[in-house]
């Protein structure tokens, strides 16, 4: 569920969930890139996403 200020920022009715989102790029053994503050309405988004191997 939504902190009070998640909820306030994102414009949010009481009792939507949210979805917290930890992106990581990862090149051989270092991580380039760790974004821990993606929060997104629930109510809101479709997640599509495809990782080619």
């Amino acid at each position: 569920m939504p902190t009070p200020e998640e909820a306030e920022t994102l414009r949010m009715s009481a009792g939507v969930p949210v979805l917290a989102i930890t992106r990581r790029l990862i090149s051989g053994e270092d991580v380039m890139e760790v974004c821990r503050d993606i929060v997104l309405p629930a109510d809101r988004v479709i997640l599509d996403y495809s990782i080619d191997l």
